[in-house]
């Protein structure tokens, strides 16, 4: 697992280059805010009520023809010419309910277009516009005719700052901040959305990094205490039952997390179960564990002290980044720093107080090596949590 550390964000951009042509793909959150005509109980009882997270994701073909352009408001307009250009692909989620683009049977009257307003000196506000022709879950809103059955995005820049060009590919649709979409129907059926919406992952991922902390600082704790008393575990049948109780309560807790989101019509960022999730962190740790291991002779205060301390940097470390996935803030480098700064104080002042009563380390303890190795730690469950 690559370490790396994410803040949450509410929408994201990916680049792909298929065969036939460069192609964009987008994902935007959003949040239900109307739900109209003769089929809401049908739409509510699949999760597409009013508030309900909404997940929207396109790619679009940016080798499209230009169709027409309004230089007095500086606006382009895309059309596909062909199934493989314009909006190849769209997708509205909603609960277990879905709205895609339709493939345009012969005889439909298709609507696939993107029209791009870039501002101007006079009015800088910038608009994207997509508009593809519909099919849903159980025909509910498009009654099984795409003809006149639409999923349309309308992204808003009041300021600008969204687009650097008129060309497809060169809007942000994150920076688009005042945003709306609809899929709707002939019938009158309709479903509104606002954009960008808050992230559906957030509370799972925070919950499951605080409970990530507590089974860090638990299972450093086991160990800390096995050092302690060792003689008394030859077999070290006290410290696996330690970290067996540790690990049973993480995944229960973990699983909880997303079990909880999924009734929410929520999800989590990452799709391992508490299990996997408890064997990756094994493996990280024992990065840490080795280290530990390194110290010669293995002095019982020092090994037990660094086994604590380390378990109170990464408890606190990453129930630091689970309040940052809540509300991101600058705090969460300080806490950051300052647990580091605390194990390796008192992980060097462990080895001083055993050098002052005449042990002699060879090599000497590697403090520093010890703290990178915890960060590491804390960064790998953030980057599982987060799905990387």
């Amino acid at each position: 697992m690559i370490s790396t550390r994410l803040l949450p964000v509410l929408a994201s951009l990916a680049l792909a280059l298929p065969a036939r042509g460069a192609q964009l793909s987008y994902h935007l959150n959003g949040t239900v805010t109307r739900v109209v005509g003769s089929a809401v109980g049908a739409l509510g009882a699949l999760g597409v009520q009013h508030d309900a997270p909404v997940s929207i994701d396109w790619t679009v073909e940016l080798t499209t023809p230009v169709h027409s352009t309004n230089p007095a408001v500086n606006s382009t307009e895309y059309w596909a010419t062909t199934p493989s250009n314009g909006i190849t692909s769209i997708t509205i989620k909603i609960g277990s309910w879905t709205a895609g683009g339709d493939p345009s049977a012969p005889g439909t009257i298709a609507v696939n277009r993107v029209i791009v307003g870039g501002g101007t000196a006079a009015n800088p506000a910038q608009t994207l516009d997509i508009s593809r022709t519909a099919t849903d879950t159980q025909s509910l809103v498009t009654a099984g005719d795409p003809n006149d059955s639409e999923i349309v995005l309308n992204l808003f820049a009041p300021a600008g700052g969204a687009s650097t060009d008129n060309a497809l590919g060169d809007q942000d649709p994150t920076r688009y901040r005042e945003s709306t979409g609809f899929v709707m129907g002939r019938t009158g059926i309709e479903v509104d959305f606002s954009m960008p919406g808050p992230d559906p992952t957030v509370k799972c991922r925070a919950s499951q990094l605080a409970s990530a902390g507590t089974l860090c600082q638990t299972s450093f704790g086991c160990l800390a205490a096995h050092a302690k008393a060792a003689s008394r575990d030859p077999q070290n049948a006290k410290l696996d039952a330690c970290v067996q109780k540790a690990h049973d309560r993480f995944v229960a807790a973990f699983d909880a997390a997303a079990t909880a989101a999924a009734r929410r019509g929520a999800s989590c960022g990452t799709s391992e179960d508490g299990a996997t999730f408890a064997d990756d962190f094994a493996t990280a740790e024992s990065h840490a564990v080795t280290i530990v291991a390194s110290v010669q002779p293995q002095n019982t205060p020092v090994v037990s002290s660094w086994y604590a301390g380390a378990g109170a940097m990464c408890g606190a470390a990453a129930k630091a980044e689970a309040k940052n996935v809540i509300k991101s803030s600058g705090q969460v480098a300080r806490l950051r720093e300052s647990a580091r700064l605390k194990l390796g104080t008192a992980a060097s002042k462990a080895v001083a107080k055993a050098e002052s009563k005449g042990v002699v380390f060879a090599p000497e303890p590697d403090v520093a090596g010890l703290v990178s190795a915890v960060d590491a730690l804390v960064d790998d469950l953030v980057g599982i949590v987060d799905g990387h």
